[in-house]
């Protein structure tokens, strides 16, 4: 009777204890469950491990400031240990600015066994885009999901991390494939901004140094509202609602964009279009320093003459938002999937359409397959707005994007 006395005399106080204790419990839980894990993890790694006389060189490209400054130390604490009980020489570079991983990428003299990229999604188009500015050979690559938005190295997992335990298991899932050397290649987009729409016109050349994608190029209200997230951060967890309901009806919005493109349909890779092999010198005379070998399996096709692959397909949209992944279809021919959305109107009827604005699963109006797609926006869509290419902004300005197939090679399973 005290205690219920107790209670009802200071329910608050007894609230806030009781919420304390329980969080207490939930974290040492965490804890313990976090420590088995990586203890189970450890010790299968001791004991499949393979004895080699000279250690494997792998290079850690960490983005300290990914996931608000947690990256580094989950890096350390739970990577960084498997790696060394596997074997391998680990130098760690640490990113200072932006574009810096490019640079030292093209400047990179000894390549390593494997660049492990310990960031978000930033920081793997920073890596993808560095290697493939070299242009000699293949260097495989492991994405580790530390960011905030790791939805390239999540797409290589079969769950995403809901809680810390989670975040984990994805760590330690994702390193896996390079202890058991499982790499696959993995086919690209290469984004160039031109100066006009004609491919034979001298003005057509890039205008910047080409970017490469492993995820997906967005344009539109969504990417907007998106970029805007992080300014609703005192509503924690609940942030992407709050920044979509509250400017549901705003009118600062870019609800609407138009742009003219040009597009060519899906080729398998014909020699119209196929990527010529680099014939490095280095490469010929100095076959080690390649430590991964190509199993790409050369393309049939690559001497065949596709008579459609080279046909210029015109139109007009006005949208919401549009999106360009690149994704193999049902016959195995990598393309790129370009969907439109064009029914969102500020009000209430974007409000009942909440959960599939956040989670992404709007249904697109329309939907072009092609192997290039040029993007010609009008002139008034080239103020604010901009692009984003694997999380990275960029300004809105005409531009060429094509698939690269087999560019780079990923360690998954």
């Amino acid at each position: 009777m005290v205690s219920l006395s107790t209670l009802r005399n200071h329910w608050k106080k007894s609230l806030f204890a009781a919420g304390v204790a329980g969080y207490g419990l939930y974290y040492a839980k965490t804890s313990f469950d976090i420590s088995q894990h990586m203890k189970n993890v450890c010790a299968d790694t001791i004991a499949n491990g393979k004895v080699c006389d000279k250690p494997k060189h792998v290079l850690v490209v960490l983005n300290p400031a990914a996931n608000k400054r947690k990256a580094e130390k989950m890096f350390k604490d739970y990577c960084e240990p498997i790696l060394h009980l596997s074997g391998y020489s680990v130098d760690i570079i640490k990113t200072t600015e932006e574009g810096h991983v490019k640079t030292w990428l093209n400047d990179m003299t000894v390549r390593p066994h494997a660049i492990v990229v310990a960031g978000g999604d930033g920081t793997a188009s920073e890596v993808v885009t560095g290697l493939l500015r070299r242009k000699e050979g293949k260097c495989p690559i492991v994405l580790l999901p530390l960011g905030r938005r790791s939805t390239t190295a999540l797409k290589y997992l079969d769950f995403k991390p809901e809680n810390k335990l989670e975040r984990v298991k994805s760590l330690t899932a994702a390193l896996r494939p390079l202890l058991e050397e499982k790499v696959r290649s993995e086919s690209v987009m290469k984004v160039d901004f031109i100066n006009s729409p004609s491919d034979n016109a001298p003005a057509n050349k890039t205008t910047e140094t080409s970017i490469y994608g492993l995820n997906d190029f967005s344009w539109g209200l969504l990417r907007d509202l998106e970029s805007i997230t992080d300014k609703y951060w005192y509503f924690g967890p609940l942030r992407q609602y709050a920044a979509t309901i509250l400017n549901a009806f705003s009118s600062k919005l870019d609800w609407n964009f138009s742009t003219d493109f040009i597009y060519t349909p899906p080729c398998s890779g014909c020699r119209n279009c196929q990527a010529k092999e680099n014939k490095s010198y280095v490469k010929k005379f100095l076959p080690r320093m390649y430590t991964v070998r190509d199993t790409s399996i050369p393309n049939a096709n690559s001497y065949k003459l596709n008579d459609d692959c080279a046909t210029r397909i015109e139109g007009h949209t006005s949208a919401n938002q549009l999106n360009i992944t690149c994704k193999k279809n049902g016959d195995s021919i990598t393309e790129l999937e370009t969907k439109i959305i064009n029914t969102l109107v500020p009000g209430i009827e974007f409000v009942k359409k909440l959960n599939k604005v956040i989670g992404r699963e709007l249904e697109p109006n329309s939907m072009l397959k092609s192997r290039t797609i040029q993007l010609l926006p009008s002139v008034k869509e080239t103020t604010d707005a901009h692009y984003s290419i694997d999380g990275e902004e960029y300004d809105v300005k005409p531009l060429k994007i094509e698939v690269v197939p087999n560019a780079i090679q990923v360690f998954c399973n």
